[in-house]
């Protein structure tokens, strides 16, 4: 079973300079490394890793994989959200949440 986080990208960043001690050019060098993508601030990113690791920062992970979140994972999360804190689905006139992060597709 896997584990997973996400953040939107300077709230990963900012992770990242608090838990790893990596410099902005640093964390945003290992963020496109980890992604495979440039680094997008306004992206939202999911990170994965095994639930038998369970290390003190994001750098020690073994086998972390870092994927940045298309529209169809965004309305994903959203509909966890919404479940999670009781809401009704999202009505076709209302706004979709992670505006900033949407239009990012998969490779």
């Amino acid at each position: 079973m896997d584990q997973s986080s996400t953040f939107i990208g300077a709230g990963l960043l900012a992770e990242l300079r608090s838990s790893d001690g990596l410099s902005e050019r640093e964390g945003k060098e290992w963020i496109s490394r980890k992604s495979g993508r440039p680094y997008d601030a306004d992206a939202m990113y999911a990170l994965f890793w095994s639930d038998q690791e369970d290390m003190k920062t994001w750098g020690e992970y073994l086998d972390l994989r870092v994927k940045v979140m298309s529209d169809f994972d965004l309305d994903g999360l959203e509909r966890e959200y919404r479940k999670s804190h009781h809401l009704p689905p999202r009505r076709p006139w209302e706004a979709r949440m992670y505006g900033t992060s949407r239009g990012r597709s998969d490779r």
